[in-house]
C-alpha cells in the first residue's frame, strides 16, 4: 500500500493485493475485544468505499471575473456571478474567484495538489494545466500583483452555495501553481482567487474554459467562461512613462501585431478627460517584436496620466491600461528639446494665445546668429528654427516676442 505523485502533482493511492488472502480485524466494543476475519473480496469493498470516503473531492461551485484593480476585497467585479466576460485587451491582469464546497449530497473536501486548468472551443482542445510559465498555453498566473500578495487568505465574497454552509477561508494563487495543503470540512464551503494573464498563445475568436482539477462538477455546472474579441490586434508589452527633463518620453513593444494602423498616445490630468499628444503610426500585420516610442513635450505639473489607443485598419480601437508618473515642471510658456540640440533646435509654446512670433537666436556675447518670422503659430505645437547652417556648438539663447510674449531659454548645441 503506497502514495505516489504523478507528473501532475496529484497523489495516487496504490494497493497491491496480490499476496492478500484474508484480514484479520482486532477492534473492542464495550470493553469487550472483536476479531473479525475477512476475505479478499469483502475487503477490496471496503477498501474502495473508505478510500472514496477519505480522498472525495470538493466541489466546484459559483465563480466570478474581476479586474485586477484592487485588494481581495475591493477590486472590481467585470460580470454578475456565472456570467461569461469578452476581453479585447490581451494585457491586462485578470482574476477568476471560484468557490469550492463539500457537498452534503457528495460529501468529500480534498483539495491537496490542486490545479486551476483550462481549456477551449477549438478543435482537439483538451484541459491544460494554468502554469507560472506560458509553455503553449493561452493563460499562465499572473506571477506578481500590485494589488494581491501570493497566498494570501480569502474572505467571503460571493452568494455561497446555499444555507447551512459555513465559510472557511481560502487562499489567492498569484505566483503558486498548487494548491496548499487543504481540507474543506463538512458542511463548509470557501473561496479561491487566481490572478492570471494571457500569453501570446492566446488566440483571437476564441471561448476558453477554466476548472479546479481535482474537484466534483454538479451536472449542468457551466464552468468558468472567458471569450476573446474577434480580433485581438496587439499584444502589448513593457508599457512605461518616464520623465525626460521638462518632458515625458512614452515607450512600449509589441510582441505581434494584427492589422494594427497607428497609436494615438493620450494624456490626462484626472484619469477621466484624455487629449492626444503623439500620434504614432503601426506595422500593420507582423509577427515579429516591435518598440514603439514617443515625447510629450508639454506634460502638466503633478500627476500626469497616460494610456495607448490602437486602431485597426477597420477603424477599430482598444485602448491600453493607464500608466502615471508625477512631473516637477517649471511655468515657462517656451520649452526647447532636445536640449543640448544636435541637428536642429525645436521649440514650443505652451498655452500661447498670440498669432505671429518673432524668433531670434543669440550668442554669449550677444550677436544675433539667426532671427525668423513665424507666422500663425500654435500652442502646444512643435516648431524649428529654420537655420542656414547649424551654429557651432557653444551656449546660446532663444529669444521669442510677440503678442503680449516674451520668453527666452538657454540652449545647448553639441
Amino acid at each position: 500500500m503506497a502514495f505516489k505523485q504523478d507528473r501532475d502533482g496529484y497523489k495516487r493511492f496504490t494497493i497491491s493485493m496480490s499476496q492478500i488472502k484474508t484480514i484479520i480485524i482486532n477492534f473492542q466494543i464495550n470493553s469487550q475485544l472483536k476479531t473479525y476475519v475477512m476475505k479478499k473480496t469483502l475487503l477490496i469493498v471496503v477498501l474502495l468505499v473508505s478510500t472514496h470516503q477519505l480522498f472525495a473531492f470538493s466541489t466546484q461551485g459559483k465563480w466570478r471575473w474581476r479586474k485586477d484593480d484592487g485588494t481581495e476585497k475591493t477590486a472590481t467585479w467585470i460580470a454578475a456571478e456565472n456570467t461569461a466576460i469578452t476581453i479585447n485587451n490581451t494585457n491586462d491582469l485578470l482574476r477568476l474567484r471560484i468557490s469550492l464546497y463539500n457537498d452534503p449530497a457528495n460529501p468529500g473536501g480534498f483539495l491537496d495538489g490542486a490545479q486551476l486548468q483550462d481549456s477551449s472551443d477549438l478543435p482537439g482542445a483538451k484541459w491544460d494545466t494554468v502554469r507560472t510559465t506560458a509553455r503553449n498555453n493561452p493563460f499562465m498566473f499572473a506571477g506578481t500583483s500590485p494589488n494581491l500578495t501570493d497566498l494570501e487568505k480569502t474572505t467571503n465574497q460571493m452568494t455561497g452555495e446555499g444555507s447551512g454552509l459555513t465559510f472557511t477561508r481560502g487562499r489567492v494563487l498569484v505566483s503558486t501553481e498548487f494548491f496548499p495543503s487543504f481540507t474543506i470540512n463538512e458542511g463548509e464551503q470557501t473561496e479561491y482567487e487566481f490572478c492570471i494573464k494571457a500569453t501570446s498563445n492566446i488566440q483571437a475568436g476564441t471561448t476558453y474554459y477554466f476548472r479546479v482539477a481535482a474537484a466534483e462538477y454538479p451536472a449542468g455546472l457551466v464552468f468558468p467562461t472567458l471569450s476573446t474579441a474577434e480580433v485581438l490586434p496587439i499584444h502589448l508589452n513593457n508599457f512605461k512613462v518616464e520623465a525626460d527633463n521638462n518632458h515625458v518620453k512614452v515607450t512600449w513593444t509589441t510582441t505581434s501585431e494584427i492589422n494594427n494602423d497607428h497609436f494615438e498616445v493620450e494624456r490626462s490630468t484626472d484619469a477621466i478627460n484624455w487629449k492626444t499628444v503623439a500620434t504614432i503610426k503601426g506595422s500593420g500585420t507582423s509577427s515579429i517584436a516591435h518598440s514603439y516610442s514617443a515625447l510629450d513635450v508639454s506634460p502638466v505639473k503633478g500627476n500626469n496620466y497616460y494610456r495607448i489607443k490602437q486602431y485597426d485598419l477597420n477603424g477599430k480601437s482598444f485602448i491600453s491600461d493607464v500608466r502615471s508618473i508625477k512631473m516637477f515642471v517649471d511655468n515657462s510658456l517656451l520649452t526647447v528639446y532636445p536640449n543640448p540640440a544636435k541637428a536642429v533646435i525645436n521649440f514650443i509654446l505652451r498655452d500661447y494665445t498670440g498669432n505671429n512670433i518673432v524668433a531670434t537666436l543669440t550668442n554669449n556675447s550677444g550677436r544675433i546668429i539667426h532671427q525668423e518670422n513665424i507666422k500663425a503659430v500654435q500652442a502646444n505645437v512643435k516648431y524649428a528654427l529654420n537655420m542656414k547652417q547649424q551654429p557651432a556648438p557653444g551656449i546660446y539663447i532663444l529669444q521669442l516676442k510677440g503678442e503680449g510674449l516674451s520668453e527666452s531659454i538657454r540652449v545647448v548645441v553639441q
